[in-house]
């Protein structure tokens, strides 16, 4: 029965010990009820209390209020004005009297009023004592906006936050101590005004009791560089910066030594800028790692792993891009290329260069810039203007389209010779240029249409003809938008081909059913065929006539003859021949059985 009673004697004291309101129920007369010159006051639109008075005057409202040892007192408010030192507010936190203008005990904010300054003061009957002012917080704006949180511990240290946007993420402005006891009984508003500011006042999200808490640790929102030494970490609320350092925070994985310093932006506590060391140039990826960040309420962060590319452009100077591939007589179902490649290691904007070709005659030339979006071409990464992208991606094998533009007026290219040259904007240097004529195919190609030139190595000079070769067969006569089918190689000791088994069983039972054929060692031109015989030397199969293909081609046999039925068990031979460009002959001879499950 005891126990019973205390709960009866304390309830109430639960009941008043808390106030939340954000007016939404659309009233501020009750849940809970303000008291005071409510005629002056109304609930408007946005379910704020907002002053709806007239003239000049000081106007009041108040809601019971119980502090207690441990409490927080939380509030949003807009002055749509500058204040002055007749047009201010105060936030009653706690008053020991329902009437606001008269002597009193309390503690109340101020916002405005002379210095247009928020600061928090003790009232002792009509003594106004100064204890804590808000630093860089001003209310001189023609519209001001804050949100203010206020907690005081059981050892009756101050907490000061606010957000001066009037949001949610508060930054701390400092602390003071004060264990004097706090007055119960009333939370309050107070405005003084003139007459053009009579409507001026809007208040809203009251909150008053015990502290609520922060038990969520931020999170990384976006990652990645800001400007060419920065990079720019934001998280989903402020973080403290009173541990921040850029050795126990921060870790460039493969590149350690980049960062230079680590520091919170002052306008926005949620960002962190690292400062690095790098030739501004270069281009690099790494992964960012960072660990023992905290929020101001001591939540850690988990630690976190951001995968970063620096890159800022570069100038284009000459050799930094070079033309790569070129398709200057299309097949009916395919399109004129010219393909692009940085071999830099910096990263270079398309709209920076243009593209010159010849036309009709010597005299006669094209210009188009490469990318008028101002695109971004990456080191080692492929760039590709076509006449129609449509009929290029139907007519060969394109893996990333998207490195396939279409400009308004693709450069205009000769079909039997001419040239293709990269031009910088700013200063007219050549950056690259390539000659091209039907006679740099391969000699034994009967038809040309639709077979593109290729670049052998991006480091040989575009003008040396011995640097570009006809595209192989295999690749499908073109290779726009990725590497090319032929590059440079050492001749070696000429063709190879690796089996992926000594057998094949092609019996559909999902085990050796194909067989699989590797080329390796091909010098650009090479002329390849594969053939299968018995052991009395019979031709059974053709696997490839003699083509044109590109290093580590790969052929699939599936045991049948030139019939098209599968071949008996047995041993068979493969057979290889190739000759390259420079007249070197080359054959091998492997062994594969064809077994069958009896």
């Amino acid at each position: 029965m005891k126990f019973l009673l205390y709960w009866i004697i304390l309830l109430p004291f639960a009941l008043t010990a808390q106030v939340k309101d954000d007016f939404a129920d659309g009233n501020f007369t009750s849940d809970p009820a303000w008291t005071g010159d409510t005629s002056s006051f109304i609930v408007n639109s946005q379910f704020q209390l907002q002053l709806n008075s007239s003239g000049s005057d000081t106007t009041c409202l108040v809601t019971q209020n119980m502090t207690t040892p441990e409490m927080e007192c939380s509030f949003w408010i807009k002055m749509s004005f500058n204040s002055s030192l007749n047009n201010y507010a105060r936030v009653y936190l706690c008053s020991d009297s329902r009437d606001l203008r008269g002597a009193l005990n309390g503690i109340y904010i101020q916002l405005g009023g002379t210095g247009d300054s928020i600061i928090i003061y003790r009232q002792n009957g009509k003594v106004h004592t100064p204890l804590f002012k808000f630093p860089f917080l001003r209310t001189n704006k023609s519209t001001n906006i804050f949100r203010i949180k206020i907690c005081r511990d059981s050892a009756g240290t101050w907490d000061l936050y606010a957000d001066s946007t009037g949001g949610k993420r508060f930054s701390r402005y400092g602390s003071f101590p004060d264990k004097q006891t706090a007055p119960t009984a009333w939370l309050g508003v107070y405005c003084r005004y003139t007459s053009s500011n009579s409507t001026a006042f809007c208040f809203d999200d009251f909150y008053s009791g015990l502290i609520i808490r922060d038990t969520i640790p931020p999170a990384v929102i976006s990652a990645g560089f800001s400007d060419s030494l920065t990079i720019s970490i934001k998280f989903n609320e402020f973080i403290d910066s009173t541990s921040l350092d850029k050795g126990s925070n921060f870790t460039l994985k493969n590149n350690p030594e980049k960062i230079q310093e680590a520091y919170i932006l002052k306008t926005d506590p949620s960002i962190i800028f690292i400062k690095i060391n790098t030739n501004e140039n270069k281009f690099f990826c790494d992964t960012l790692i960072t660990r023992n960040i905290s929020d101001l309420s001591g939540n850690f962060v988990t630690d976190t792993s951001v995968y970063l590319c620096y890159y800022i452009p570069g100038p284009c100077q000459r050799g930094d891009l070079v033309i790569n591939e070129v398709l200057f007589h299309p097949d009916a179902s395919g399109s004129r290329f010219i393909e692009f490649y940085n071999r830099s290691s910096k990263v270079i904007r398309l709209n920076t260069v243009s593209v010159r070709t010849s036309v009709n005659s010597e005299t006669a030339f094209h210009y188009e810039i490469l990318s008028k979006t101002g695109r971004l071409l990456l080191p080692e990464d492929f760039y590709v203007i076509t006449a129609d992208s449509a009929k290029l991606c139907s007519r060969y094998n394109i893996p990333d389209p998207d490195k396939i533009s279409e400009p308004a007026d693709f450069p205009g290219m000769k079909t039997d010779s001419g040239f293709v040259e990269i031009i910088s904007n700013t200063d007219s240097v050549l950056i690259d240029a390539m000659s091209y004529s039907q006679s740099m195919h391969l000699p034994f190609l009967i038809n040309t249409e639709g077979v593109s030139l290729e670049r052998l190595d991006p480091q040989i000079p575009s003008d040396y003809r011995a640097n570009w070769q006809s595209a192989s067969e295999t690749s499908g006569f073109a290779s726009p938008g990725y590497e090319n089918s032929h590059y440079a190689i050492e001749p070696g000791n000429g063709t190879d081909i690796q089996l992926s088994s000594s057998i094949i069983s092609p019996d559909n039972d999902g085990k050796d059913d194909f067989l699989y054929i590797k080329v390796n060692t091909v010098e650009p031109g090479t002329l390849f065929s594969l053939r299968v015989f018995d052991l009395k030397g019979n031709l059974v199969k053709t696997i490839t006539s003699p083509s044109i293909i590109s290093e580590n081609s790969i052929f699939i046999w599936d045991g049948t003859g030139d019939s098209n039925l599968i071949l008996p068990m047995g041993y068979y031979l493969i057979f290889s021949e190739s000759i390259s460009v420079s007249g070197k002959h080359s054959s091998v001879k492997k062994a594969i059985v064809i077994a069958q499950k009896l």
